[in-house]
């Protein structure tokens, strides 16, 4: 047995455990909500399997509803009419749902697949009235091959972007009302939940959307990618003016089409490092597609005659600014003085030691920072030998944030797909991130006080999140992260003493979201940045 198998053998024994005690001695009555079960391509066993799991339950539900197409009524009819499993069967075509009565698409309801298999307790935890005060509620889930659970899929909270690329939520789904289910005119495929939650959101529909971080469903094996969701999800998102970009890839990469091409000043800092700043700027010029935009390069302190001559020759470039900050070392103050002096309406604060990869990089991380919604947006960076150095920023790792996916190969899909599907999380890091100017200074830009090198970028995102605005890794852009080439690492003890007090400034500061990030999950470790599941015991 592996060291994935283990971990989440023990999550199992551990949540069951925690379930049995909470409802043994008290089992709810009712879960208040039916259960519909959306049959996507009729299968007798694969029902057969998901009814058997509902007729298991310790709480059981109103009524059972077999959702399915109009080409598969009969069958499931006739399925339902001799099933020996579960009573108070119906069967409803998705065309003729909302014909029902208004008392039973006014009921809320747990929709799932057929299938998809029930925890014992599903029916239990649903009772709970804190679910019955959302709009919708999502489980955790996991995949079942041969009865043997594996795969746990543990879910962020509510992450839209994630959504919109990837359908995390597409099973194991609460809605306050069956009528929802009708109103969207999507026929039933195994991307019916996530299409559905996916109109709601790009349409402003008012929804409180709250996550249970417990696996309830175990899914069948035979998921598809939400890339194959595309036929469903073009008409929706080209009304939303939002371009799928052909890949191979089994998530969807989206692009916001801009009304317009605003200007981004590209903020890079530098002390001499001729080298760096030479690959770094003139791969900006040479391969930036998105040509709307200025660098200023931030000069504080260079006393190398090459790197100042070159500095020199750069500031003849109509495209290049060179700006002389004569003061101590301090990242956060260095970039406040540079958004004065800035033209964009955005700003992308750039490292000196990042080289574009990906041509369309700044094309495609405009278009998210352009929306209304959005704050601030990082890329994917890769070290010098390909291995991802950030993917979006955890809150708690270490104590206090790292990388998603560090050191993880460059072609991998990451947990979830998360590696390749551009999502929300709670903090981006600032060595290349955009941001519009009118929101970082309404944030009072980066704390220079408190944070003048380290967790100032995460601290910058944290306030901006306070704006209620969504932080956003962008999957689609790609460039090289030198990683602290130019400053080396902290490694004498006036360094590690600033770390040191920078880090508790941000634990304390940001005590909530380090203790329970909602773009990860409890159950996953913060002791490694890999997404594994924590220890039990």
């Amino acid at each position: 047995m592996d060291e994935l198998e283990r971990s989440y053998a023990k999550y199992i024994e551990h949540q069951n455990f925690t379930l049995d005690n909470k409802y043994s001695k008290n089992i709810p009555t009712n879960s208040r909500c039916l259960l519909v079960v959306c049959v996507p391509d009729f299968d007798r066993k694969n029902l057969f399997a998901t009814l058997k799991s509902a007729e298991e339950q310790l709480t059981g539900f109103n009524q059972i509803i077999l959702l399915c197409n109009r080409e598969d009524f009969e069958i499931t009819s006739d399925f339902a009419s001799k099933n020996l499993v579960c009573e108070h069967l119906k069967v409803i075509t998705v065309d003729s749902l909302l014909q029902e009565s208004s008392s039973l698409l006014d009921l809320s309801c747990f929709v799932i697949f057929s299938g998809d298999v029930l925890s014992p307790f599903s029916g239990c935890v649903l009772s709970d009235e804190r679910i019955h005060n959302a709009s919708v509620f999502y489980c955790d889930t996991d995949t079942i091959t041969n009865g043997k659970r594996q795969f746990p899929d543990f879910k962020p909270d509510w992450n839209p972007d994630l959504q919109l690329t990837n359908g995390y939520i597409r099973t194991g789904v609460w809605f306050d009302r069956l009528r929802v289910l009708g109103v969207t005119h999507f026929s039933i495929t195994p991307f019916y939940i996530s299409t559905i939650i996916c109109s709601r959101f790009l349409k402003n529909e008012k929804m409180n959307v709250q996550h249970i971080p417990q696996v309830l469903v175990s899914c069948n094996s035979t998921t598809p990618s939400f890339k194959d969701a595309k036929p469903q999800l073009m008409s929706l998102y080209s009304e939303h003016n939002i371009s799928i970009i052909p890949t191979e890839l089994p998530t969807l990469s989206l692009r916001w089409n801009l009304d317009n091409e605003p200007l981004v000043s590209i903020v890079i800092p530098t002390r001499n490092s001729l080298n760096l700043v030479k690959a770094c700027i003139e791969s900006i010029l040479n391969k930036t597609t998105y040509r709307n935009f200025e660098i200023l390069l931030i000069d504080n302190g260079s006393d190398d005659e090459e790197s100042i001559w070159y500095f020199d020759m750069l500031s003849k470039h109509n495209k290049v600014s060179v700006f002389k900050y004569d003061y101590p070392f301090n990242y956060s103050a260095i970039n406040n003085f540079a958004s004065t002096v800035a033209q964009g309406e955005v700003l992308a604060l750039v490292n000196n030691d990042i080289e574009v990869i990906e041509p369309d990089w700044l094309l495609n991380m405009v278009s998210h920072v352009m929306r209304p919604d959005i704050g601030c947006v990082g890329a994917k960076l890769l070290f010098s030998d390909g291995r991802i150095q950030h993917a979006g920023v955890v809150m708690g790792y270490g104590g206090g944030a790292g990388h998603a996916h560090k050191y993880f190969p460059r072609e991998h899909h990451g947990y979830m797909n998360r590696l390749v599907a551009t999502q929300n999380f709670s903090a981006v890091t600032a060595a290349c991130l955009l941001v519009k100017k009118r929101d970082f200074e309404r944030v009072g830009g980066l704390n220079e006080q408190d944070l003048a090198v380290a967790f100032n970028d995460v601290d910058l995102c944290l306030k901006i999140n306070a704006l209620g605005k969504r932080n956003l890794f962008c999957a689609e852009a790609h460039l090289f992260h030198h990683e602290s080439v130019s400053r080396g690492y902290e490694d004498t003890p006036d360094k590690v003493a600033r770390f040191n007090s920078e880090l508790s400034y941000l634990k304390e500061r940001w005590k909530d979201v380090i203790e329970l990030d909602p773009a990860y999950n409890p159950n996953l470790t913060l002791k490694r940045e890999n997404f594994a599941v924590k220890d039990f015991h």
